[in-house]
């Protein structure tokens, strides 16, 4: 199975095809919403006066959230002169001149198709700053879902990310704890992975004190413990990445899981009619003749052959 991309593929590509399109001398109108993971909105449009400006706005739940610990100054970071003033309905846009393209086309566009990323990895660079800095921090709870949200707790040497999730379908609680159970099983053979636990109906107790918390038989926490090496240096943006992604990883693949089950469910049932009819026998045909030498048919007579079919 695949590793989802981190960036959104569909504003990459625009983003270079107008590249290609302003190049030519074409200036097409473009208008278009985007949907991405984690009820996250993108806005894709030209400016009506400017057909060569191109401006791509990002709207997420969680933005003020994000706010307080320095999603400003991290997209201001990134994205430098082409940060606009945010569009009606929208938390961040970034204005992209295509007459003006820059040296490295590739990469300047798929820094802008990494907003969200950018957006929601503000708050594990705080903590990990703190805690290489050696500062002391407090628990930081991200709602960045209608129903679930994720939490960091910094603490001396390590970070503790833990992820509330929230299943609608009870069979994907055992699906869950089957693929996480891989994660767990990784560490005996993978040196310096970080230490994943799962729990169900109840919270770990890293969240003891937390107000609102969700329990049941539909509920369950994931916690990874990433250590001083997952944090700091050059494994820091990867850290960001994987673990920003990882709950759409789980849900792709237990979606994939039900697939690939549905599909062995399917073919044996096939194979089983298959030997159905290959059973049944055909009824013996006789022959019926009048008395004057004409053959004919009754129709009350049994069909030559019952097929079973799906």
């Amino acid at each position: 199975m695949l590793l989802l991309e981190y960036h959104n593929k569909i504003i990459y590509d625009t983003i270079l095809e107008k590249f290609e399109a302003a190049k030519e001398g074409r200036h097409e109108a473009l208008e278009a919403i985007i949907a991405d993971f984690d009820g996250v909105t993108f806005h894709l449009s030209t400016d009506p006066n400017a057909k060569n400006l191109l401006n791509v706005s990002l709207s997420i739940k969680c933005y003020a959230e994000l706010k307080k610990h320095g999603a400003d100054e991290l997209m201001k970071q990134n994205y430098g002169a082409n940060l606009k003033t945010p569009e009606s309905g929208y938390d961040v846009t970034v204005q992209v001149d295509l007459d003006k393209p820059p040296t490295d086309k590739d990469a300047f566009a798929k820094n802008v198709a990494l907003m969200k990323r950018h957006a929601l990895g503000a708050p594990f660079y705080k903590v990990f700053t703190d805690i290489e800095q050696k500062k002391p921090g407090s628990l930081i709870e991200i709602r960045y879902r209608d129903d679930e949200a994720f939490y960091i707790k910094p603490e001396s040497d390590r970070a503790i990310v833990i992820f509330e999730i929230a299943f609608r379908d009870l069979d994907d609680v055992v699906l869950a704890k089957v693929f996480l159970q891989e994660y767990q099983d990784a560490r005996r053979t993978m040196n310096n992975a970080p230490s994943v636990s799962y729990s169900q109906k109840e919270p770990p107790l890293e969240l003891k004190g937390v107000k609102n918390l969700r329990v049941g038989e539909g509920t369950g926490y994931v916690s990874f413990v990433l250590f001083a090496p997952h944090i700091s240096g050059k494994k820091k943006e990867t850290s960001i990445d994987n673990i920003q992604n990882f709950r759409n990883y789980l849900q792709y693949h237990m979606k994939c899981s039900k697939a690939h089950l549905h599909t062995r469910m399917r073919n044996r049932v096939r194979s089983f009619l298959q030997i159905l009819n290959r059973a049944k026998s055909d009824p013996q045909k006789v022959e019926k003749k009048t008395i004057t030498g004409k053959t004919f048919s009754r129709a009350d007579d049994a069909p030559s052959q019952l097929e079973y079919n799906i």
